[in-house]
């Protein structure tokens, strides 16, 4: 449209053509009123050829922008990698919980009930915590050991026997 910024910036007039590159860039400027110029189609193919194939990739490359969907390159092509998680499986999660994973990461952890620092044992951190809950009267899953939806001097006793081996 005649007088848009568009227009002004350029300094175009009715029946101007513009053909730009793949970046933005001004290949042809030139006024159509005596015809299309010979060269059209040629430089129009020639730019759809140079625009680079982003889509490619070299065999073995990885990619984990998406930790649950990783793709791997194979024969010039990406694949999804197919990630086997125990809780979507359905394998239980004997004397624990599956805890859900961390922002990087796809697949939910299972953790044993008392292992309140989720570190993959039970010792005596894990009763400063669990003490330390019951004391201000927070809840967590993994903590409540005997999984009656409260943490109290209950799941201290179960904890520390757990912990003594008894």
């Amino acid at each position: 449209v005649s007088g848009s910024p568009v227009w002004n910036q350029w300094g175009a007039s009715q029946r101007d053509l513009y053909v730009l590159d793949h970046e933005g860039n001004v290949i042809l400027e030139q006024n159509i009123s005596g015809g299309l110029p010979a060269n059209l189609e040629s430089t129009v193919i020639d730019l759809i050829n140079s625009i680079p194939n982003d889509s490619g990739c070299e065999d073995g490359e990885m990619n984990y922008d998406d930790p649950c969907n990783p793709l791997e390159c194979i024969d010039g092509e990406w694949y999804q990698i197919v990630i086997d998680c125990q809780e979507e499986m359905g394998i239980p999660c004997d004397e624990g919980i599956y805890v859900e994973p961390d922002p990087n990461e796809c697949c939910s952890t299972c953790v044993q009930y008392g292992d309140s620092n989720q570190d993959g044992s039970l010792n005596v951190l894990d009763t400063v915590l669990l003490v330390n809950l019951v004391l201000q009267q927070e809840y967590d899953t993994v903590s409540d050991i005997n999984q009656d939806n409260v943490l109290n001097v209950l799941d201290v006793v179960n904890l520390v026997s757990l912990i003594l081996g008894n």
